[in-house]
This record gives C-alpha cells, sequence and structure tokens, in this order.
C-alpha cells in the first residue's frame, strides 16, 4: 500500500455544508429527530443491534422523505450502517461461519461509501486525491479498488470491520457532530424572515388602507386633509391613519404613501404578487367603486389620480396579476359577483390601453423624441410624457393611466397567443372593449391585416364596442360608412340582395380573368432513329431544362 497517510487533524469536510443563518427543508423533522438517531447510531454500546437497527429504519425514512438533495454524508452513513447491522446479526445468528456474506456486503459498503464523496468532486482528481483532501487514508481507496475487482474473498473479515468502524468515526467527526452543533430547529420564534415578512404585509394593509382614503377625497374634490377628516365618513381607525400624516395636502400624501409602498422589503415570490393583490381588493373598495361612479366623469381625472400607483405595482411586478385577476372577474357568470364585475371592467380596460399607450410612447421616443427622452435611474420629469400624452388622448387625457415615464422601462403585459385566445372565446359583453386591445400586445404579434380583420368582426358582433387600438392599426381599421380602401360606401350596394345568379357571374369573370388563352402547338416530328441514337428535337430549348431532369 501506498505511504501516504492521512493528516492527523481531520480537514474540515465541505461536503453538505450549509450557509449560516439559511433555512433548508431537511428529511428530519427537527433537532430532536436528528440528535435521537445520532445517539443510536455513535452512542449505544457497539452489540446493540436493536437500536442501530432502528437508527437504520430512521435513515431509510429519511431517503424516502427527501428523494432530491438528500446528504452524501447521511447516505454513507446508511451503507456502511446498513453492512455493520448485518455482520451483527450473523455473528449472533451463526456460529463459525465462513463470514462470506458479511465481506460481500461490506465490499459494497466500501465501494459505494468512497464513490457517493468523490462523485461530487468537480476538478479532475483521482479518487485518492479526493478522499486524501477531506481527511480520509488512502488504503481505504486501494480497499474499494479490491472490492470493485472482486477480490475481496482475500481480505480478512476483521480488516473489514475495522475498516467499516474507521468510515462511522469519520462520518461522526466530519458531518455529525458539526451539523448537531450548528442546526437550530424553525418554529415561529426562529424564523426572524417569517416574522419581518409577516410586519411587511400588515405595513401594507395600512398603506394601502390609507392610500383608499386619500384618493377618495381627491376624487371628490378635497385637497386638504382637514376637509377629509371631517367630510368624509371615516372610521376612527382610518382617521388615526390619516393624522399619521404631516403635510395637509392631499396630493402631497398620496405620493408619499406610493413611495412608502413601492420601499416595501417584500419577498420576489409569485406568493407575495398575490398578496399584495388580495390586499389590494380587500383594503382599496372605495377606489374599485368609484370607478363606476367617476370613472368617465368629464370633470374628475381619475385615471391620472391613480396612474402614481399602478405605477408603483408595475414596478413591483404585481399588475400583469391583477390584471389577470380581474379578468377572471369579468368572464366569471351573471350569478357571480355581478357588483364587482362593472369596476373590474373598467380597471381591467384602463390597464390594458395603459400598457398600450406605453408601448406607443416608446416608440415615439425611439423615432421622433429620440435625445429628449429619460432612462431608469434619471431624474424624472413629467413635462415630456405629460405632452405626448396630451397629444395622443386629446380631451381623454385625464381618464387613462401613464405607466411610465422612462423609455427604458422593463415592465410590460406578457401575453401568449394561448391566452389572448381563450380571452377571445370567453369574451362577454364586460371584455368586448378589452380583448381587441390585448390583440395588439400579445407575443408575437400579429400583423396588421389579423388585427384589422378580428376588430372588424368585434365591432359587427359587439355594435356599440368601444375599442381602443394602435395608431398602426387604426389606418386599417374601416370606420362606419366607408369601405377599407377609404371610399364611401354606396347604399344601393347596402341594400341590394344577392342571389345565386350573382355567385355565378362573379364566379365566371373570375375564371376568365385567371384563364390564359391557350398557346398554339406546333406538332413535333417524328425523331429519326440510327441503331440506338436518337435525332435530338430541334424544337426544344434545352436551356430552359436544369441537369438532371429530361422530357417525358
Amino acid at each position: 500500500m501506498e505511504n501516504t497517510a492521512a493528516p492527523t487533524i481531520t480537514p474540515p469536510c465541505n461536503i453538505d455544508k450549509k450557509q449560516p443563518n439559511q433555512t433548508y427543508i431537511s428529511a428530519w423533522r427537527n433537532k430532536d429527530e436528528f440528535q435521537s438517531v445520532y445517539e443510536k447510531i455513535f452512542n449505544s454500546p457497539a452489540d446493540d443491534i436493536a437500536s442501530k437497527a432502528e437508527a437504520l429504519q430512521w435513515l431509510n425514512m429519511w431517503k424516502i422523505r427527501q428523494v432530491k438533495g438528500f446528504p452524501v454524508c447521511v447516505r454513507c452513513t446508511l451503507v456502511v450502517l446498513e453492512a455493520q447491522v448485518f455482520d451483527l446479526r450473523i455473528q449472533r445468528d451463526t456460529i463459525d461461519s465462513p463470514a462470506t456474506e458479511s465481506k460481500n456486503m461490506y465490499a459494497g459498503a466500501f465501494t459505494r461509501f468512497v464513490n457517493y464523496l468523490t462523485e461530487i468532486v468537480t476538478r479532475k482528481k483521482t479518487i485518492a486525491e479526493s478522499v486524501r483532501d477531506i481527511g480520509i487514508e488512502a488504503y481505504l481507496v486501494e480497499l474499494r479498488n479490491l472490492c470493485a475487482h472482486r477480490s475481496s474473498i482475500s481480505i480478512s473479515i476483521d480488516v473489514f470491520r475495522r475498516s467499516g468502524q474507521y468510515c462511522m468515526d469519520w462520518l461522526q467527526k466530519s458531518y455529525w457532530q458539526p451539523e448537531l452543533a450548528s442546526m437550530e430547529s424553525v418554529n415561529p420564534g426562529t424564523l426572524k424572515y417569517w416574522n419581518h415578512a409577516d410586519n411587511q404585509f400588515l405595513e401594507m394593509s395600512d398603506i394601502l388602507r390609507t392610500y383608499d382614503v386619500v384618493s377618495a377625497a381627491r376624487v371628490r374634490k378635497m385637497y386638504h386633509l382637514d376637509d377629509a377628516i371631517k367630510r368624509m365618513a371615516l372610521t376612527p381607525d382610518e382617521v388615526k391613519l390619516l393624522e399619521k400624516h404631516q403635510p395637509d395636502q392631499l396630493g402631497k400624501i398620496a405620493e408619499t404613501i406610493v413611495k412608502q409602498l413601492q420601499n416595501l422589503p417584500l419577498p420576489k415570490t409569485q406568493a407575495s404578487v398575490n398578496a399584495v393583490c388580495t390586499a389590494l381588493f380587500d383594503n382599496c373598495k372605495r377606489m374599485f367603486e368609484d370607478a363606476v361612479r367617476y370613472g368617465d366623469h368629464a370633470g374628475t381625472p381619475f385615471g391620472a389620480l391613480h396612474s402614481g400607483l399602478f405605477r408603483a405595482l408595475a414596478a413591483m411586478g404585481c399588475l400583469q396579476t391583477l390584471f389577470e385577476q380581474l379578468m377572471v372577474i369579468c368572464e366569471r357568470p351573471n350569478n357571480m359577483n355581478a357588483d364587482q364585475r362593472p369596476w373590474a371592467k373598467y380597471w381591467a380596460h384602463r390597464i390594458a390601453v395603459g400598457y398600450q399607450l406605453l408601448k406607443e410612447y416608446k416608440k415615439s421616443c425611439h423615432t421622433s423624441l429620440s435625445g429628449k427622452v429619460f432612462r431608469m435611474g434619471q431624474t424624472a420629469q413629467f413635462y415630456l410624457a405629460r405632452r405626448w400624452y396630451a397629444t395622443r388622448l386629446k380631451s381623454t387625457y385625464g381618464h387613462h393611466l401613464m405607466l411610465s415615464i422612462y423609455v427604458d422601462c422593463p415592465w410590460h403585459l406578457k401575453l401568449s397567443r394561448t391566452y389572448v385566445l381563450a380571452r377571445l372565446m370567453s369574451m362577454n359583453e364586460y371584455t368586448k372593449d378589452i380583448v381587441p386591445v390585448l390583440l395588439t400586445l400579445q407575443e408575437p404579434p400579429l400583423s396588421n391585416e389579423q388585427q384589422s380583420k378580428i376588430q372588424r368582426l368585434t365591432q359587427i358582433y359587439y355594435t356599440n364596442s368601444n375599442v381602443m387600438f394602435e395608431t398602426s392599426c387604426a389606418k386599417n381599421m374601416p370606420t362606419a360608412g366607408k369601405k377599407a380602401n377609404g371610399k364611401q360606401r354606396s347604399n344601393a350596394n347596402e341594400s341590394k340582395i344577392y342571389t345565386a345568379e350573382d355567385l355565378k357571374e362573379t364566379i365566371a369573370k373570375i375564371r376568365k380573368r385567371t384563364t390564359k388563352p391557350a398557346e398554339e402547338t406546333i406538332p413535333a416530328k417524328r425523331a429519326k432513329h440510327c441503331g440506338v441514337w436518337t435525332e435530338p428535337d430541334e424544337t426544344l430549348n434545352w436551356g430552359n431544362y436544369p441537369l438532371g431532369t429530361y422530357r417525358t
């Protein structure tokens, strides 16, 4: 054997190493369960078969619990302990046995033990170098090689037993003891992040309730805090929430509240996004209900008042989920949530049109407004975006959402064709104005001709639909009293009743246009034969025949 002994002090083993102050899902329920199995394996008497067999059952159950990510050292403990328990039972039940079965069990255990520890090494190293780095003597690798080549019969059973105990001692020092010392069970008292996230959601609820009161007061032409407290029918809790804010102007309070909402350190997960949307529905009921009453009011810029909130929701990654939930409410049957469907229709349409306007604004900034745009991280100035939106929307400027003023903002509606097709098939009275807008936002986009056809079908199906779509689609969209080419429709054609004779006449005209006059054919001369040779046809233009073809 090689004279390359392992270091006297066992070096730290990075296998199965966990980062400190992190929460992990383990196969064992808590620290007590882990310690109980540890005591049965390492602190029970050497001949206590019952304790070791019970520990073996626990290890097998852990392996079933955690198929993926099961710790390598626990797997190694399982294979070596299984061989030891088998050997102890053979010694107890059989007298003067040749111990061949025990040798085979140990041989398989050592082979898997070394393989498990070395198969996760990414660098190109030999097996001996890999095990030496983690403090295992090189003789165990030679023993593993002998076992792998079926030479274990010639090895003494005492060598196997002492090697098995050596492996268990290494596992105890390198994995089980450090893991037991650093482990901490998870519960609401020790999970700091759980308390932190819970507090953030409670704070978010107060922020949204305050915003709901402030925005409702601004919609009703109230501009100061005292007016809102006196004239609004507020609960004592809502009054306390308002009194926490120092500035008297409701507009400044609304801006502060939106910044507080956007700065909440919420986890970047879909569950957190769903929680934000649920909190919005629960705490901003005035905002949703006022959409039906004041949404289209000429003197109330309802969309402009709430643009700041929806910009924050877009930056937080919540606006897509909110839109999808609003569409679900709109598509429910008539007997479900009948009072919610009108305001769900309003806000779903405003969000879709807001993303469409943002798409047009970005395109305009890259072309006509190049050099005058603002990018993420720069000091924002609203005058350029407001001027573009006012020019684009004219008198309806205050009724729509301005979702961003930056040309490189990353948020947009991610709509697949499958999702848009499902909305098209489920279209009803509440979504008839929303679905055509989605057609311009889906990925990959439809052509202008396809969008125009669907827009026409939508207007035929719903005569009073109020569809807002891109300018590029609008120029191809026929309006009432005009054809697609811009010419005025004739009233005679509109009132004419077409018959089968008209159809035959039209088909005949099409055939006449497509039929070409038959060319006069010159009768082919009979080719002369000279044995196996044939005289070539002089009338053929061989330049028109590509190589590899022939005339039949």
